[in-house]
């Protein structure tokens, strides 16, 4: 497989998990799950794109980049404590 398919396919796995937590979690456990890791999941996209690059996988760098395009919105809060 072509590797700008493999980066189409993590980017679209990505999304797909963003939306699986915005829409799949109740308000309840979103609060539980953000007061006890306290991160984006913006940040864990800039992260996986980062490692994408680094062990050269299309696929955990889309991933990576999936994430962060879901939580663009929040990307100023993103790296701050």
């Amino acid at each position: 497989m072509h590797w700008i398919v493999k980066l189409g396919l993590g980017v679209l796995g990505g999304l797909a998990l963003g939306e699986a937590y915005r829409h799949g979690t109740t308000p309840e456990q979103k609060r539980r799950w953000e007061g006890f890791v306290r991160t984006h999941h913006g940040e864990a996209g800039a992260i996986g794109v980062a490692a994408g690059l680094a062990t050269r996988s299309p696929i955990l760098a889309g991933i990576g980049a999936g994430l962060a395009l879901h939580d663009r919105r929040d990307a100023t809060k993103w790296f701050k404590r």
